[in-house]
């Protein structure tokens, strides 16, 4: 038998494509992503043969094309200092935004609606190197108190590429990953919505890109067609003499969180705002023997790409 191929030797590894498709070459050592890897190394459409044979039985098929898919799962965390990029910054790009720095304040990632970034990924599965070219995807973020910040990068596609086999194993550095901040009442220090302070028990964040692989003559790529963001929250309900949830079916408010303490977690503060959200559905729910709402929002722009901004600071 020959060396066998362990789950805990794999690694993924990801850059920042200068030209689409063009490879960005990175490395364990220096693009290493902390992140959990849930891929398909070997997708794309089969097309069966349909004749008349006979005889019953399959007819064999024909495989068009060749893409990867899947998803990555990484914690949210910050770079530990004001105005430098957290280290997973590359798949964010990925995700269709764009960031902005602003020199020992924050980093600020806003969408786009054209140019999006793509990154080259490299998955070591021990000594086989699976490559992926041209790779885009959504972005969701689970950011409430019931578990550790979690960013999830799904609809994931790139272009194949042949996997080879390396002379040995990668040394991947995380240094550059700092440990995610606990979601707790304590650290989520801003939790409003609709102007309402809320005793949140979950928040989800979801960008709603569209993915899709193109195969046309020309052009292979992978291309985000369009976004849908959403927010889906849950607290606990209060009585509607302090505040009717009921009535803002249909109705538009903001959103702001912030994860960390101004100053004492100085490079490592997370926001997310809002400004522009459309309640579409509320359902009471219980959690605990309390009653909750869980309520999903749309997020309405109201000009070009000023849907929300997600924070680093």
């Amino acid at each position: 038998m020959g060396e066998k191929i362990y789950e805990q030797d794999t690694v993924c590894v990801a850059g920042v494509e200068t030209t689409y498709g063009t490879d960005a070459t990175p490395t364990a050592a220096a693009n290493a992503m902390r992140v959990k890897v849930d891929l398909t190394l070997l997708d794309g459409d089969q097309e069966a043969l349909e004749y008349d044979a006979g005889r019953g039985g399959s007819k064999g098929s024909i495989q068009r094309n060749k893409r990867i898919s899947g998803s990555l799962t990484g914690y949210l965390a910050g770079s530990g200092e004001a105005g430098v990029a957290p280290a997973i910054a590359p798949l964010l790009q990925m995700a269709g935004l764009l960031p902005t720095v602003t020199a020992d304040t924050d980093v600020t990632y806003t969408p786009v609606s054209t140019d999006h970034d793509s990154c080259t990924l490299i998955v070591y599965r021990g000594k086989i190197k699976h490559g992926v070219l041209g790779a885009r995807c959504n972005m969701e973020m689970s950011l409430g108190p019931d578990a550790l910040p979690k960013i999830t990068f799904n609809n994931l596609m790139g272009l194949y590429v042949p996997p080879e086999q390396v002379a040995g194993f990668q040394n991947a550095d995380f240094t550059a990953f700092t440990t995610p901040l606990v979601t707790d009442p304590v650290s989520i220090t801003t939790m409003t919505f609709f102007g309402q302070s809320v005793n949140m028990s979950s928040l989800m964040f979801k960008q709603g890109n569209n993915v899709v692989y193109r195969s046309v003559t020309n052009d292979e790529s992978v291309q985000i067609t369009e976004r849908k963001p959403q927010i889906e929250i849950t607290f606990e309900e209060p009585l509607v003499d302090d505040f009717d949830w009921w009535s803002k079916l249909s109705t538009y408010g903001a959103l702001a969180y912030q994860l960390g303490e101004d100053v004492t977690d100085e490079g490592n503060i997370f926001e997310l705002a809002i400004p522009n959200l459309q309640i579409n559905s509320i359902e009471p729910t219980i959690i605990d023997g309390i009653s909750h709402l869980k309520i999903v929002a749309d997020v309405v722009p109201t000009e070009r790409d000023n849907d929300f901004e997600l924070i680093w600071r």
